[in-house]
């Protein structure tokens, strides 16, 4: 029977893999890093809705079941939008300027910022009737460098899209938008230093659905003052862009993004988690440790403002061959990256990476697979540095047959499938010892006492 073949030996990787150490970009890199001590970067989607933002960061609610399901309908769609949008410019752009960081959905002739929603709004009532989504727009030509943006709109009957409404707004004074921007920017990070809201302008979503003031964190009133926006001129166009709401609209219809087994890279690094994962009515999210926002940049934020600080599209997603799974790829020069932070007493090196760090490179392995490619980035923060030339090591990894790590990737989908249809999950590898205390399923999967130690 199934259940009592053994599973075959895992494919041995580690002969694919070189490592080499890029002195020359880590001290590139060290020339962008921000100084310790600087004030966490803000971003633009904050800026929109400075309230949501002060509170999303300092009394987060709970997300509700439906907008889960929101939340699950929009990673479908990013990855339908993605295949679809990836011929006509880098997706998912990272970018930093001045403090303030943004994520650019698709770089074509301009920044393009995409949205879902039930309804369409007409262009000559797209400032009044969504006026967040337009400033948001504004705010990425503004910081690009570009005259002007693009707002897509995806109208959904349920999961099918049943209408795509492209415009084109032109941004008129970049430099009083610019220095909006830095304003909202220096309130924001006041209101989180003093942990006060009176210095903040009236959200836009009082009386709207807003999760906060439903769950009466909020201490908005309704009627605090709206100052004029100069991110929303008076002459501000906005212009409706038919031929390419048909073009869109047709490319969005045709593709089809299918629903894969696995959610998250990391279900391919750690089976068993997988395992429980899998079997769970809802899978719990991956969360941050929340950081208290005024208080400043560390080290890993730091490094991440380095890598996303260069020229426009450096920092940018990569499409994927695969259907699966649902996370993106971020890629730094064309390359997937993955960045860690580590407090080890040595500093990691070509030579030690493979050993000391498995998961990363079998990660960037998998990612390599995903996009079809056979090098990737390693960004190591180092944090029991003595001097600055030591706090970022950046390595090179080549795959080489690139096909033993799409070996491996299915011979890890054959394992889960086998302890999920077997319900033997003791078969799968443990997981390391250091995800036990925060692992919901510790009590139940029997692997935290017998897993070796490993760094993250």
């Amino acid at each position: 029977m199934a259940s009592d073949v053994e599973p075959s030996p895992e494919v041995d990787w580690r002969a694919c893999v070189t490592v080499r150490e890029d002195r020359e970009l880590a001290e590139e890199l060290r020339r962008r890093l921000p100084p310790e001590g600087a004030p966490r970067d803000v971003a633009v989607t904050d800026l929109v809705a400075l309230r949501r933002a002060y509170w999303s960061r300092v009394a987060p609610v709970p997300v509700s079941p439906a907008r889960a399901e929101r939340l699950a309908v929009g990673r479908s769609l990013h990855r339908r939008i993605g295949s679809a949008l990836a011929a006509f410019g880098p997706l998912e752009v990272r970018f930093r300027r001045d403090g303030i960081v943004g994520r650019i959905d698709l770089l074509a002739d301009r920044p393009v910022e995409v949205k879902s929603s039930a309804t369409l709004v007409p262009p000559d009532g797209l400032v009044t009737g969504r006026p967040d989504q337009v400033e948001q727009v504004v705010a990425y030509a503004v910081l690009a460098g570009a005259e002007g943006g693009r707002l897509l709109t995806v109208a959904l009957d349920g999961s099918a899209i049943s209408g795509v409404q492209a415009v084109d707004i032109a941004a008129v004074d970049p430099s009083a938008a610019r220095s909006e921007i830095a304003e909202r920017a220096a309130k924001l990070r006041e209101a989180w230093r003093l942990r006060r809201t009176d210095g903040l302008p009236r959200c836009r979503w009082f009386g709207r659905g807003c999760e906060f003031q439903t769950a009466g964190v909020c201490d908005c009133t309704g009627v605090e003052a709206e100052p004029a926006s100069a991110l929303l001129p008076a002459n501000l166009t906005v212009t409706e862009r038919p031929d390419l709401s048909e073009s869109l609209g047709h490319r969005l219809r045709s593709t089809n993004a299918v629903p894969g087994r696995i959610l998250r890279f990391r279900d391919l690094l750690y089976l068993r988690r997988a395992y429980f994962d899998r079997r769970a009515a809802t899978v719990p999210p991956d969360e941050a440790p929340m950081r208290d926002p005024a208080t400043p940049a560390d080290l890993y934020e730091r490094v991440r403002a380095a890598i996303e600080s260069g020229p426009l599209g450096e920092a940018a997603e990569l499409p994927t061959r695969a259907d699966e799974p649902e996370e993106g790829v971020p890629g730094f020069r064309s390359a997937p990256w993955i960045e860690r932070v580590t407090r080890a007493w040595d500093p990691p090196s070509a030579e030690t990476i493979v050993e000391r760090y498995p998961q990363y490179a079998v990660e960037l392995g998998f990612r390599c697979v995903a996009t079809g490619t056979d090098r990737a980035c390693l960004f190591v923060g180092w944090d029991r540095a003595t001097s600055a030339g030591d706090l970022i090591r950046t390595f090179e990894l080549r795959f080489d047959p690139a096909t033993t790590m799409a070996r491996l990737w299915r011979e890890r989908l054959r394992a889960l499938d086998r302890a999920l249809t077997t319900e033997r999950p003791e078969r799968l590898p443990a997981c390391p010892s250091w995800m036990a205390s925060s692992c919901p399923y510790a009590a139940v999967c029997g692997c935290a006492p017998e897993s070796g130690r490993s760094q993250r």
